[in-house]
């Protein structure tokens, strides 16, 4: 028996991508003989499918035919109007404002937010002074006034 580490090696390094296109053609020609090894006979057809695809040419006429083809076909190019083009961010935009209003809705029904009518809470205990009580900070500005108005 016949030691076929070399072939085994190269088809592993085949599969892996790390062949050179003369180890690819080794690997062809070996696959081309009549006798191969049974525990390689399995990548035969593989092999001999890409001899027979390496030597296939197309004739001298295929790209004339190619050309009359594709000069019959005339692509016409659509005309997409601008609303047309901007449908998906008007979609968006509308989702975002309809997930923005079932926020706040649900907001307001879960009492997170005071209501508009609501009055403001005192914050400590001057805020509840009589409005004809004066308050230190009342003093303290009519000072600056009279002294601004003297200069």
């Amino acid at each position: 028996m016949m030691d076929y580490k070399y072939i085994e090696q190269l088809i592993d390094r085949y599969f892996q991508g790390d062949t050179s296109v003369e180890e690819e053609q080794i690997l062809r020609n070996f696959f081309a003989q009549p006798e191969v090894p049974e525990h390689l006979r399995k990548w035969q057809p593989l092999f001999k499918a890409q001899q027979t695809l390496a030597s296939a040419h197309l004739d001298e006429s295929f790209d004339e035919r190619l050309l009359a083809l594709t000069k019959e076909y005339r692509v016409q190019a659509k005309v997409v109007p601008l609303h047309t083009r901007l449908r998906p961010l008007f979609r968006a935009a509308a989702f975002i404002a309809f997930a923005v209003i079932i926020g706040s809705a649900l907001e307001r029904s879960a009492g997170n937010s005071p209501e508009p009518n609501q009055e403001p809470m005192a914050v400590n205990e001057q805020d509840e002074l009589n409005p004809d009580e004066t308050t230190p900070l009342d003093i303290r500005s009519a000072e600056l006034t009279d002294t601004l108005k003297l200069k």
